[in-house]
């Protein structure tokens, strides 16, 4: 039976709002957003959430039409979103949005950047037609008010390929990420950070390809531009060190993978802190780089730090959270510790299913995982009901021909082969070999790569 699926994130940066110095006369509104910004920044949700909460009541003196009250709203929404509390964000995102179409009109940039940032959530959310739909109309306003060829078209172009990218449609992806590159460079140079954002990006879709040569050189090159930029112990270097570490491993060079992970713990912890969500995904991707080199207790002291880190920061329901709690279920299962796994699955899967819904793809994830452990115990009939509902969520996800279902078909092979159904294990085993070579993805890792930021 196959290994546990990888689920590939990505992490784009959703732009707020600020005041412009035009709007000096209210100082203390000013002062709160930027402070709210700032704590957003460092990672201190609840605080900027109580800064942003602060603004928003400040705001109240404003008109219903005044871009300030948008703002307000919009940065209240964007550290929810931060939070992982995605429904309330939502709603304020929705509202963000309201306000300035009836405020500025349906044409603004403003209009464009909720459209943005709401897109974001549907994506996370798994609501990708609504997202598609709304990183289009940023689209074209932004191609209206700026031309064709603006930095801020190019970073719609991006976030549309991430958006695309998240579902598997690579060849609908990658020419964007290359047209967004190009126009970058025009724009700012080989040099600037936003090259180097969307060449880690694109360099991510080759890696979910299992396009490692096409994937390193832009990694190398991202991380060149950043350390020119940026310093040697900017915070923004561990990402792309997580990714070049992310590469290494797929390719079983552990001990380099191990030596770059390391390092961009060690950065975060030096420049964000040791309670930082950011740094708690570093202790999660070093564990995964212990767990393929069979250091178990390194993997399994890594994996607990990481999920108290994420409990404290982001809460008990967040998605980050559920990914390292399945990752030590399957450093559990892995060992055949079944009784401490098997809780640790139910967990991540009531996490995902509260936040995301029933039908999210995510959910396959660890619904497969969940089915290994059955599969493991001898459980056969139990691993069957979770695989065919893992298959049904993908097909409706990526539709029946998607390569991404080759994992799901096989290993529900293997369990009606165990069940004795030879036929129906050799109908899954064919349709799986017609998907195309079996994936890259299909190995023992759930370490989400991210994308740069641009500081």
């Amino acid at each position: 039976m196959g290994a546990p699926r990888r689920h590939i994130g990505f992490l784009v940066v959703l732009f707020l709002a600020v005041a412009a110095p035009a709007w000096g006369q209210n100082g203390e509104w000013i002062e709160i957003s930027r402070a709210g910004l700032r704590a957003t920044a460092d990672g201190r949700f609840y605080e900027a959430e109580r800064l942003f909460r602060d603004a928003l009541r400040l705001s109240g003196q404003f008109a219903d039409d005044d871009p300030r009250r948008a703002t307000s709203v919009n940065n209240l929404a964007y550290v929810l979103h931060a939070q992982g509390r995605y429904f309330t964000a939502e709603q304020r995102y929705l509202q963000a949005l309201a306000l300035r179409e009836a405020g500025l009109g349906k044409d603004h940039v403003d209009v464009a950047q909720s459209c943005n940032n709401l897109a974001e959530l549907y994506r996370t959310l798994g609501r990708y037609a609504e997202a598609e739909g709304l990183h289009q109309r940023a689209l074209e306003i932004r191609e209206r008010q700026f031309g064709p060829e603006h930095p801020h078209v190019a970073q719609t172009l991006n976030n549309l390929a991430v958006l695309y990218a998240t579902q598997g449609r690579y060849e609908e992806a990658e020419p964007l990420y290359q047209k967004a590159l190009a126009m970058r460079i025009t724009a700012h140079g080989d040099d600037h950070l936003t090259a180097a954002e969307t060449r880690n990006n694109l360099a991510t879709l080759y890696y979910a390809q299992g396009l490692y040569e096409e994937a390193r050189p832009l990694h190398e090159r991202a991380l060149e531009i950043e350390q020119k930029e940026l310093g040697a112990e900017h915070p923004s270097l561990a990402t792309t060190l997580s990714n070049l570490a992310e590469l290494h491993r797929a390719e079983g060079r552990l001990d380099e993978a191990i030596e770059l992970h390391r390092r961009a713990l060690e950065l975060r912890e030096k420049t964000l802190g040791p309670n930082h969500p950011e740094t708690a995904q570093s202790l999660n991707n070093l564990a995964v780089a212990h767990f393929d080199n069979a250091g178990y207790e390194q993997a399994e002291e890594l994996y607990k730090r990481s999920i108290a880190i994420k409990q404290a920061a982001l809460g008990t329901w967040h998605p980050e959270l559920a990914l390292t709690l399945n990752n030590l279920a399957e450093l559990y299962r892995t060992q055949r510790r079944f009784d401490e796994a098997e809780p640790l699955y139910d967990r991540a899967l009531e996490i995902g299913q509260t936040v995301f819904g029933a039908h999210h793809p995510d959910l396959a994830l660890g619904l497969n995982n969940l089915a290994l452990l059955h599969y493991d115990r001898g459980a056969y009939v139990e691993a069957q009901e979770l695989l065919s509902r893992a298959l049904a969520i993908e097909e409706e996800a990526y539709g029946p021909d998607h390569p991404e279902l080759a994992t799901t078909l096989e290993n529900y092979a293997a369990v009606l082969r165990a069940l004795g159904r030879y036929a129906e294990a050799d109908e899954l085993d064919a349709r799986a070999r017609s998907l195309g070579p079996r994936s890259e993805l299909a190995a023992p890792d759930h370490t989400p790569l991210e994308s740069s930021v641009p500081r």
